[in-house]
């Protein structure tokens, strides 16, 4: 189960992750933090999180994103949000999270950031 992951044309140190429909946690986190890792030794410096697909997220869900972000920055690795769903955003703003992530409208967007 992995999560599918994108890069940009003229700019090579950019990918994208697209999270699957329910980030709840548990295993799912432990594969999420295992692709950031994988990206990590590929040398990217920004790593977008695509959140396009998801339609649930509890508070595991979200400490699986935040445990990426402050594993990230040890590294000097830019993480950002990008897509958020109506629902996620509510969440993130409810937690303050929304202050924390640097988030975009779209994929695109946060690639050219």
């Amino acid at each position: 189960m992995n999560y599918e992951h994108k890069t940009f044309e003229g700019k090579a140190s950019v990918v994208s992750v697209k999270v699957r429909e329910q980030a709840l946690g548990g295993n799912d986190a432990l594969i999420f933090a295992t692709k950031l890792d994988e990206l990590r030794q590929d040398k990217f410096k920004h790593i977008i999180v695509d959140l396009s697909n998801v339609k649930l997220m509890n508070s595991s869900g979200l400490g699986m994103l935040v445990g990426g972000l402050s594993t990230l920055k040890k590294y000097d690795i830019t993480m950002s949000l990008a897509a958020v769903p109506d629902k996620v955003n509510e969440l993130l703003k409810m937690t303050h999270l929304d202050e924390v992530f640097k988030i975009y409208d779209t994929v695109e967007n946060a690639a050219t950031r």
